[in-house]
Formats: structure tokens, sequence, C-alpha cells
């Protein structure tokens, strides 16, 4: 007898036909195209399920004749023992797009050849496919009876499919490698009862591949992720100072605290001008006469006065308390367009926790006697303190005799520039000397803060 031909032979012959029934078409549509020229070709409608339906039927049929021709007739004791894996096929034809309405042409005119033609050309291409996709041996189930090399094949039975789905490939012995893109498959069903179904290896790898895919892209979104800025630091170790990079202009981005640094309405100083001032009566300055000490540091930025002791001022008819003492250099305060060489700030706590700046521009003349007893025990270096006498200060010594004053409403001039600062600017200066000047220029840097703007501010001129 005979052996039926391998299944790649079979794949060639489908693919031969396909090709025939091209040519066949390809024929037939020019004659159709010479006999109507004007009339433009009939479209293979395969959009409605009944069509592809009963195209597939056909096809099924086609091919089912196929396989039982090419089967071999089982005899003898074999026959009831021996069973031989032989796929059937099963297509599907996937749907076309809808295509634009067209009249029906006229008996005659060779559409319905053309139409016949171009759907055996398809469901034959499709056929001829899935023959090669195929084309590796599945059949490797081993016989029952080995004495029966030639057995019988079971007929095959296709899948029943009411609507046109996707086709999975199974066989009794060992699952078919599974094809992405396939629109046919074999299923080869039990001899007696339906075998177990089993989960092919592919799906399993395609998981792990899928996982494997999903971690990476996991890390890949977190690798590109923006990094989270970090916490903003200490504000009172953020470095800023009177120049370069870090200085005045930048004070506002160095930090989030410092913000009001630059865009405040209320900074200090000012360059205080007829323009802005307004003249009437104040309150007068009334500094207590309690003797205080304190301790002297250099903070790198400036020298500065910790106080020690009681040493208040009556302002707004309540007691302030005097908190540190601190020396610029040159004044930050300009007063109609006269620069100061230097200046002591006196910083006072009101009873509610207000501030108050009391700023004593200096001139360059006399020694200041207020100044020769700090100067003496002046630090040498940066972070360098000394603890000076106690009882030794004076307020009295530094002030003048004449404390009118100017009056707004301000600010820190160092950051954070905290505002709602009262500021009372000396109208009469104090005089210092250029050797202490010098000793003050040589210690620290010049720690002024420019002139801020005054926006809309007025300035109390006390009379």
């Amino acid at each position: 007898m005979k052996p039926a031909p391998p299944l790649h032979t079979r794949a060639l012959r489908l693919a031969c036909q396909a090709l025939c029934l091209a040519g066949l078409a390809h024929s037939a549509t020019a004659q159709a195209a010479a006999a109507t020229p004007a009339a433009p070709p009939a479209p293979l409608r395969l959009d409605s399920p009944e069509e592809r339906a009963l195209l597939i039927e056909r096809i099924n049929a086609a091919l089912e004749r196929t396989n039982q021709k090419h089967t071999p007739r089982p005899r003898g004791r074999a026959a009831a023992t021996a069973v031989r894996t032989i796929p059937s096929v099963t297509v599907q034809v996937p749907a076309a797009p809808k295509p634009a309405p067209v009249r029906a042409r006229k008996k005659g005119n060779g559409a319905a050849t053309a139409a016949a033609a171009t759907a055996a050309l398809a469901a034959t291409a499709a056929i001829a496919n899935t023959a090669a996709d195929q084309a590796q041996p599945t059949d490797s189930a081993p016989p029952a009876d080995a004495g029966a090399p030639n057995s019988a094949a079971m007929p095959p039975t296709p899948a029943p499919a009411p609507e046109p789905t996707p086709v999975q490939a199974q066989t009794a012995a060992t699952p078919a490698p599974a094809a992405p893109a396939a629109t046919t498959a074999a299923s080869t069903p039990a001899p007696t009862t339906a075998p177990p179904v089993v989960q092919p290896p592919a799906a399993n790898a395609l998981s792990a591949s899928r996982q494997e895919l999903m971690a990476r892209a996991a890390a890949l979104a977190a690798a590109l992720a923006p990094t989270p800025a970090p916490p903003p630091a200490d504000p009172a170790t953020v470095p800023w100072s009177y120049q370069g990079e870090t200085g005045p202009q930048a004070w506002g981005q160095l930090h989030p605290a410092f913000a009001t640094c630059a865009q405040g309405q209320r900074q200090s100083p000012l360059h205080i001008t007829a323009a802005d001032t307004v003249a009437g009566p104040a309150d007068p300055l009334r500094p207590g006469a309690q003797v205080f000490s304190g301790t002297l540091m250099h903070t790198g930025k400036a020298i500065e006065l910790e106080v020690e002791g009681i040493q208040t001022l009556v302002l707004r008819g309540r007691p302030w308390q005097l908190h540190s003492v601190q020396f610029h250099h040159p004044a930050e305060e300009k007063i109609h367009h006269q620069n100061f060489p230097m200046a002591t700030d006196l910083v006072y706590h009101g009873p509610e926790g207000q501030m108050a700046v009391l700023s004593v521009p200096m001139q360059l003349g006399t020694p200041n006697p207020f100044l020769a007893k700090i100067w003496t025990h002046m630090p040498l270096d940066r972070a360098d303190s000394v603890r000076l006498p106690p009882g030794q200060l004076q307020v009295q010594e530094l002030l003048p005799r004449d404390l009118r004053y100017y009056q707004y409403l301000g600010s820190l001039t160092t950051p954070p520039c905290t505002e709602g600062v009262l500021r009372l600017v000396l109208k009469t200066p104090v005089s210092i000397s250029p050797e202490q000047l010098r000793l003050l220029a040589r210690l620290a840097p010049a720690n002024a803060r420019p002139a801020q703007a005054t926006h809309g501010r007025l300035v109390r001129e006390a009379q």
C-alpha cells in the first residue's frame, strides 16, 4: 500500500493549487475587464457572517475529502489497535473591511466568475499558509502496536465553530508549538475519550516572559521617575553671604524660609528721602540707665554682642528689652542721599514678642567710648567669642543727645528677612575714630544689605 504523502508535500501541493487558482482568477478578471471596461470589478464580499461560514464549510469539506483520500485503510488486527495521528485543518477567514456598496451587475458579464475565482484564491492561500506553518511533523505519537507501522488513522473531526474563532492546536501526545499570528490550527481528538486540556508550554513561557517584561518596565519606570527633591535643610545651616552667588540678590532662592527676602513688600533697609517722609510728633525715646554685659562673637559675617542683663527702652508706652548689639560697615540706612561708614544697631524685643531695631549712624571723628570698651575684647577670628566683664556697658555712652529719629515698618536685614520689625533710625550720627573702623573692617567683611524698595511706605520723621 502506498503511504500517505508527508505533510509538507501536501502543503506544497496546496500552494501550487493556490498559484493555479491565482492565474485563473487573473485571467478571468482580465477577460471581465476586457468585456466591460467601463464597469469596475465586483469586490469580494466576505464581510457577512453567512458568506464566511459557507466558505469555511466548503473548504473544510474539501479538506475532509483530501484527508480521507490520503489515509490508508486498516487491515487485519492492526485496524483495531493502531492509531496514527493526522491533523485536520480548520480554516478561519478574517473579516475583511466592509467595502462600499456596489450595484449588482447583469448576468453574463463575467462578474460571477471573477468573484468565485477571487474567493477561491483567498481560501486556498489561507490553506497554503496554514499547511506551511504546520510543516513540522506533529504526528509524533508512537503507534499502539509496534508491529503495525502502517496503521489506520482515525477520521479527523473538525472543531465545531458556530462563528469564526481563533483556532487552537492540540494533539493527544505532544502539543504543537504555538504560532503568533496563525489563523488556522490542527486538533486531534482522542481515539476513545477526550484528553484533558493541558496548557501548552508556550503559554507558560509567554506568561514568564510577560512577568519578566513587566518587572523590567517597572524597574525602568522607577529609574526614569524624577528623583524627589531632598527635604529642605535647616535654615540656620544654609550658607549665605553679602557677595557673590549667595549674596543679597540670591537670598530669596537659597531656601524656602528665605522667600520673604525676594517677595516681601516691607523690606529693610531704606533710603530715606524727603519724598517718603511725613513730619510730625512722635513718642520720645527713653533708654534705661542700667549697665549690662555680654559675649562678643565673630559670626563669620559680622561682629555681634549678645546682651546679658537687663537694659530697657521705653517705646510706645512699654519697656522693650535689649537683646543684641550688631555692627555694620558701611551703614545700611541712607538719609537724604548721605552714606555713613558705620552703624550700630540695638535690637530690642517687645513685651508681646515684637521686634524693634534702633540704628545709630556713625561718621569718622573722635573715638567712641562705647566701642572702646568692646573693641578691647574683640574676637580674633571666625567662630571665636569673648565674654565681657560684668557691668561694664551702658547705652547712654553710645547715643547722641538728640534722640529724634525716623520710624517705619520694615524687616530684618539678614535672612530670613522677617517682616513686621519696627525700624528706628536716629537723625543725628555719632563719631567713630578711623582706627576703630579699620579694626572692624579687618576682622569682618562689609556686611550691609542694599537699600530696598519702599512699595508706597511712609517714613515718620519725629519732631
